[in-house]
């Protein structure tokens, strides 16, 4: 971002305003795309994780990455117990067979989480913007996801390898799992979305109504080149932390800014970003795709954003270093902040 003076538009390089798992038991080996897929007999659950794990830690493209295991879905995107007995079962072999292998796996308890909070995909991921936001937020270098669906008498299973700075895939493999009872009732055992989200608006059980934050944009979506305009609104005086993650995948502090005099809002009171006399303006520059930005709001400061902006001309604090230690450091943040002294919003703006 670059401020000229106080009459210059402020543009943001992506503001961007904010796997084929499976088993090869008749061929090993990751399936290159100018290849025909070898014939595949079907094996049990437990041979298939095996030869899979075996697989994919062969892949010399994944030599020195952080790798992290997604979902495993049905061809509708529902996941099952199956999916995640699966990606469970690929992430411990993996885990054993690191040690020489020149790679770490990235436990999913660590970013699973995460994911869920920012909305994050971790299956289906095919455009390079979304890709950028998993491996930036989530601190991953590559992904693994897949599908598994009926075949016959087998259960098929597909793994992609994606690589999330470039949403290129480096390469997949595939499997057949016998359909015997146990697996079956697996497979059509579906898994249901939760509300994974800390800051849940509706009041839980035994405690005081969430703190309501507002969140909106003045267009559903904009062109590259647009002005861009966020807005909020709290129900109670409280701390007000905007973050926008780009469709290139950076991370950028929207509220509290150099303008803002801190994040402190009075309740019901309308701000905008940027506010009325500011002097700067919000360009969308692109890639296409969707931003995010989140307003998380407490009623004690969040205390490792840095609010002083002395020495620096910059309107808006970005996120250079350790996305994800960030990302974790906001989610613990907030789940240690009582429930009532809490609230969070999330939006989606499609850059065109």
């Amino acid at each position: 971002m670059k401020i000229k003076d106080v009459n210059s538009v402020l543009i943001f390089s992506s503001l961007s305003f904010f796997l084929l798992w499976g088993c090869q038991t008749a061929e090993k080996g990751a399936l290159k795309a100018e290849e025909k897929p070898a014939q595949v007999r079907s094996s049990g659950l437990n041979e298939a994780v095996q030869t899979l794990s075996q697989t994919i830690s062969s892949v010399e493209v994944i030599k020195g990455k952080n790798v992290g295991i997604g979902e495993f879905t049905n061809l509708d995107g529902e996941g099952s117990q199956l999916g995640k007995k699966t990606a469970d079962g690929i992430e411990f072999e993996l885990v054993k067979l690191v040690s020489g292998k020149r790679f770490q796996v990235v436990d999913r308890k660590n970013f699973a989480q995460i994911a869920k909070e920012w909305e994050l995909q971790l299956s289906g991921v095919v455009d390079e913007s979304s890709a950028k936001k998993v491996g930036n937020l989530l601190g991953l270098d590559v992904l693994i996801t897949g599908t598994i669906s009926e075949a016959g008498k087998d259960i098929e299973v597909k793994a992609k390898i994606l690589d999330t700075g470039s949403g290129r895939i480096l390469g997949g493999a595939e499997a057949k799992i016998k359909k015997d009872e146990e697996v079956s009732k697996m497979f059509t055992a579906l898994t249901k979305a939760e509300d994974s989200s800390i800051f849940k608006q509706k009041g839980e059980a035994g405690s005081e109504e969430k703190i309501k934050i507002d969140l909106w944009a003045d267009q559903k979506g904009y062109h590259i080149g647009e002005n861009l305009t966020i807005n909020f609104k709290a129900d109670r005086d409280c701390y007000v932390t905007l973050v926008d993650v780009g469709t290139s995948g950076n991370v950028h502090i929207l509220f509290p800014n150099r303008f803002s005099s801190g994040n402190k809002v009075k309740a019901n009171e309308i701000y905008s970003v940027p506010g009325k006399g500011d002097g700067y303006k919000i360009a969308v520059q692109g890639p296409q795709g969707t931003e995010i930005v989140r307003a998380i709001a407490t009623l004690k400061p969040i205390g490792f954003i840095d609010t002083d902006f002395s020495g620096t001309r910059s309107v808006f604090k970005s996120v250079d270093k350790n996305i994800p230690a960030f990302t974790r450091d906001l989610s613990i943040e907030a789940s240690e902040t009582p429930p009532s002294n809490r609230g969070e919003n999330l939006i989606r703006i499609e850059i065109k």
